[in-house]
């Protein structure tokens, strides 16, 4: 008798939305985003702690692309169709 190891890897991913509202004075989104992480962190890690996992990597889903990094967060800034107009990495 031979044998035989079979194996599978699987990838799972675990995505969280945090809807915020940020003042029309603000000029630099990425600085105040970073300087007042307080109004998502926790809606953030709420959510994730769910474990809604998806399979699969989660690239390309939600301007999401670091494929080397094992966490990624970006910011997107909505219109009045809640639509995102631009946004970034954070």
């Amino acid at each position: 008798m031979l044998k035989v190891r079979i194996s599978k890897r699987q990838i799972y991913y675990n995505f969280a939305v945090a809807e915020i509202y940020v003042p029309n004075t603000v000029k630099n989104i990425d600085q105040y985003l970073w300087e007042n992480e307080h109004l998502y962190i926790d809606k953030i890690e709420d959510e994730l702690s769910q474990g809604h996992y998806e399979q699969g990597f989660g690239l390309d889903q939600h301007g999401m692309c670091e494929e080397k990094e094992e966490e990624e967060w970006r910011y997107d800034v909505l219109n009045e169709n809640n639509e995102p107009s631009y946004g970034g990495h954070l």
